[in-house]
């Protein structure tokens, strides 16, 4: 080891330990990925969103997490996505897989996670979703923009503290999720049993599906997948693991089981403990708690509403700063490799934090974030509105960076079929395409669906159907067209930089952190 190897090895060390253990995993990988600003959405489809949720669960979730379980534990490194794409389809391939889910992310945390702290604030401080800050909507606009930029930037703030202070914070916001559905079964079920929920309960035959087609395929699936998607947060900080090959599938594993109770129990009890009114106001989670917080005395009641607000803050914080450090060290890792800029490689030595694409990462949610508040607030649209709308475009960024990823799993399998393998798709070949078509089967649908939604979606959406098909195409064309631009800006560096070391007659010395330059146990350069 060099010298800067050591001084960086030691900077780091101060830092608090950052090797990831099974438990640690768990929970990082549940504070990534359970998601809170989705689970009413869920619920709020009725009886048929448990048959939906079981079956998408049956059907994509336990083949997504066997698909990444392998990949995880046979390629483990920093990255993960990246390197998995430019071994089975190229650097091109691997970056428009890296781009998608790099933006999909800043994206999502100035999209459905800051309208869901602010509609959190208005039900549970100010009693409605319409409630205006300030009295007006000009000054609604401005308040709902000051939140969200404080929330957005404590959100980049966590990410570039150092890995291991992090992963505390993710223990932290994951405990904190478990917490709040903790409470909510606890208070739905004594507001059951105290005779409170009076009205048409669900029966068995609500658990049938009951919606049309369009609403199916482009609003409950949708939602339904973008809830299992992420438990592969871990695979991109594989260099930060003790022992990947071992601990990856097992806390994959783990991790499943766990989110999938975690999913079931609240959309079963909120199903049968509501009366389907209340189910189908239950547009979130907060909103679903405040439906069952008048079983407690008054005295109780409105402190642990204003009590709630922080604790779902810290918990979405804590998912969006595991998802900055997720998908911020696969970009920068895809910039290192020359398909972005170079300033995107650039980590900080003391912390290991991708410090300059997760800035950026601030800036694209700030952006998308003061975007949609004022087409919202200037549209004649409402909380909910709002956030249907940003939740599709979410959902279709996300997804279809997927695209890009479950086919690495067959492809990896022909192009490197020697490649040590400790957790193997069980099935050999026909089960590995077994899960790589039902992952793909979904995402294909969500992706289409998404962009070109039924009428029902577009009026829950409060734009006509020109506006949001053009913000979803408009906004794809962009990110394609920034991974074209990028991709050629960073073989450009490759250029110069290759015409450098034969000028000075020999490599450069890199100056990123040594966690990234060293070989990764499973890598294969």
């Amino acid at each position: 080891m060099d010298e800067h190897s050591s001084i960086t090895s030691a900077r780091r060390s101060r830092f608090a330990n950052s090797n990831f253990k099974v438990r640690d995993l768990v929970f990082y990988t549940i504070a990534g990925a359970l998601g809170l600003d989705t689970l009413g959405a869920a619920a709020s489809y009725g009886g048929q969103a448990l048959f939906w949720i079981l079956l998408v669960g049956l059907t994509f979730f336990i083949p997504y997490q066997l698909l990444m379980a392998e990949l995880g534990s046979t390629f483990p490194r920093a990255g993960g996505i990246y390197e998995w794409g430019k071994m089975s389809g190229g650097r091109f391939y691997a970056a428009i897989a890296a781009m998608l889910y790099w933006i999909a992310n800043p994206l999502w945390i100035g999209g459905t996670m800051f309208v869901t702290v602010i509609t959190a604030i208005k039900v549970l401080w100010f009693g409605r979703t319409d409630y205006l800050f300030g009295g007006n909507k000009i000054a609604d606009v401005w308040i709902t923009i000051a939140i969200a930029a404080v929330f957005i930037w404590s959100i980049m703030g966590a990410a570039l503290l150092p890995v291991g202070l992090n992963k505390r914070l993710s223990n932290i916001g994951a405990a904190f999720k478990l917490l709040l559905i903790g409470l909510f079964v606890v208070l739905a079920l004594i507001f059951f049993l105290t005779n409170h929920a009076s009205g048409v309960h669900m029966g068995p035959a609500d658990l049938l599906p009951s919606s049309a087609l369009g609403i199916i395929v482009s609003g409950i699936i949708p939602v339904m997948v973008f809830k299992w998607q992420g438990f592969e947060v871990q695979v991109n900080v594989g260099d930060e693991v003790e022992d990947p090959q071992r601990t990856v599938p097992r806390s994959m594993l783990t991790t499943g089981g766990l989110a999938f109770l975690a999913y079931v129990i609240p959309i079963l009890v909120t199903i049968f403990a509501l009366n389907k009114s209340q189910v189908s106001t239950s547009s979130g989670l907060l909103q679903a708690i405040s439906n069952v917080t008048i079983v407690l005395p008054h005295l109780l009641a409105l402190p642990l509403k204003w009590l709630l607000v922080p604790v779902l803050i810290v918990a979405l914080g804590a998912s969006g700063s595991t998802w900055m450090v997720s998908a911020n060290r696969a970009y920068a890792v895809a910039a290192r490799d020359h398909v972005a800029p170079r300033s995107l490689a650039r980590f900080n030595p003391r912390t290991n934090a991708p410090s300059t694409a997760i800035i950026v990462s601030g800036l694209i949610a700030t952006g998308a974030m003061v975007l949609a508040v004022l087409i919202n607030s200037f549209g004649a649209g409402t909380l909910q509105s709002l956030f249907t709308l940003v939740l599709g475009f979410t959902i279709s960024v996300n997804t279809l960076a997927y695209l890009f990823i479950f086919p690495d799993l067959l492809l990896l399998r022909y192009k490197q079929p020697g490649a040590r393998r400790p957790y193997r798709v069980p099935g050999g070949m026909g089960g590995a395409w077994l899960v790589t078509i039902l992952s793909m089967f979904y995402t294909i649908i969500v992706s289409y669906f998404l962009i070109f939604p039924d009428d029902g979606t577009i009026k829950s959406s409060g734009v006509t159907r020109v506006t949001y098909e053009l913000t979803q195409l408009i906004a794809l064309g962009a990110i394609i067209l920034l991974t074209a631009i990028f991709y050629l800006w960073g073989r450009a560096e490759r250029r110069k930089d290759a015409q450098n070391e034969m000028i000075d007659g020999g490599p450069q010395t890199s100056d990123q952190p040594d966690a990234l330059v060293e070989q990764v146990p499973g890598r294969h350069n």
